[in-house]
């Protein structure tokens, strides 16, 4: 496999099935992901709500994590997370039937909801399979092959989608046999552990998740900055989506141009951000990437042709693979073995909160038209472009107090 020789060889083995897994999944994802705001909108004409509940759809499930987490205390994990792929993965089957947006938006929603439920098993997985100091680079190698295959497949999956407006119904079923043989492939990695404790209910589990938050002041600032920023792009999701067909007039070729862009740079900054993140602490890490992503929305502030949105392709390709390694090397940052799984709920929880409600809000205050304060649309979503920016600079603060104040909790034992 790519880049094996670069992994210790007690790992090698598992980066090879990992790295094998993520190729096949991202032939799925490229010709499916990029397109699903597009379609819905340009062809299948969904409303702001439709659009508010697509950017929400990959977070809704994380509300159940504490529920998904107690689950599988006590038990290993891997079957967890291939179940919920291999199911999650065939509903695209169905979309053959989606003639209608609200048939497309709800299958879109229940893949997302059932594909939550690997969350807390993959960051367990990923702490037991890959050593420490050395996995975020062995993530980062596992990455550069996944988004490479993407970069194709979005293009073939942009090329195809082109030939007819209805060509989604037969792409996304395709799409679909390609993640399920990639979650089968995954779960030929061998694993052992079973952290936690089985016999723990779920009301006194979710209660020492939820104190997690007040016993540990760190993981409070790092989960609180990141709230904050994971809320302020999901309040604007809506108006991305929306601005890009309404305003810009962005069709499924340029959808793929730009995701094709963002695969690039991104393939080449996994290279980078893999060392760079071991090497830190991920608070510092990520208020940079916070501070960077800050420009996106001032950028479609300015944007009048879709040409002038590759930009943001690429700036979001650069920050959103450092964000990817830093929310995971934070948990593991912050989080003891014995509780990993509740860590990985409480923050993907708190992901589920926010992702629930701000594009709703994002979708009703250009339905308002910033409550009167625009006359247009457009203009509406461009005062959610500021007050994006505006909220994203808050969590650069808040994260960088949160550093500068705290440490894990796991350095004062030690």
């Amino acid at each position: 496999m790519f880049f094996g020789s670069r992994v210790p060889p007690k790992a090698r083995d598992a980066y090879g099935k990992d790295a094998m897994s993520g190729m096949l999944g991202a032939v799925m994802s490229g010709m499916t992901g990029p397109f699903v705001a597009v379609i819905a909108r340009s062809t299948l004409h969904a409303s702001e709500l439709e659009m508010a509940l697509i950017a929400t759809a990959p977070v809704i499930g994380n509300l159940f994590s504490l529920v998904w987490a107690n689950m599988m205390e006590g038990r290993r994990k891997m079957p967890f997370a291939i179940a919920a792929w291999v199911i999650s993965r065939a509903m695209y089957v169905f979309v053959v039937f989606a003639t209608t947006s609200p048939v497309f938006v709800g299958i879109i929603l229940a893949m997302n909801f059932v594909q939550s439920i690997a969350g807390p098993a993959y960051s367990a997985l990923m702490k037991e399979i890959y050593p420490d100091g050395e996995r975020a680079k062995i993530m980062g190698y596992a990455r550069v092959c996944t988004w490479s295959v993407l970069v194709i497949a979005t293009l073939a999956g942009g090329w195809l989608l082109k030939l007819r407006p209805d060509m989604y119904r037969y792409v996304f079923p395709v799409a679909a046999v390609f993640g399920v043989i990639s979650a089968i492939v995954f779960g030929k990695i061998p694993t052992y552990e079973t952290t936690g404790d089985s016999e723990v209910s779920l009301a006194r589990f979710a209660r020492d998740s939820v104190s997690i938050l007040h016993h540990d002041p760190g993981f409070r600032w790092f989960s609180g900055a990141t709230f904050i920023y994971g809320f302020a792009n999901f309040l604007v999701a809506p108006a991305y989506a929306m601005y890009q067909v309404d305003v810009l007039g962005v069709d499924t070729r340029w959808a793929s141009i730009y995701t094709t862009l963002s695969a690039i740079v991104i393939v080449i900054s996994f290279f980078y951000w893999g060392s760079y993140i071991d090497q830190r602490r991920p608070e510092k890490v990520l208020a940079f990437q916070m501070l960077v992503w800050t420009l996106i929305p001032l950028i479609y502030m300015v944007a009048r042709e879709p040409w002038m949105l590759i930009l943001t392709a690429l700036i979001g390709g650069v920050v959103g693979a450092g964000n990817e390694l830093s929310y995971f090397n934070g948990v593991l940052y912050f989080a003891p073995v014995h509780r990993l799984t509740q860590y990985q709920a409480v923050f993907a929880a708190l992901m589920g909160v926010r992702g629930l409600i701000a594009p709703v809000i994002g979708a009703y205050m250009i339905k308002e038209r910033m409550f009167g304060f625009s006359s247009s649309e457009a203009g509406a979503m461009r005062c959610v472009f500021i007050i994006t920016a505006l909220m994203i600079i808050i969590s650069v603060l808040v994260q960088l107090e949160g550093a500068r104040r705290y440490k894990s909790l796991k350095n004062y034992e030690e």
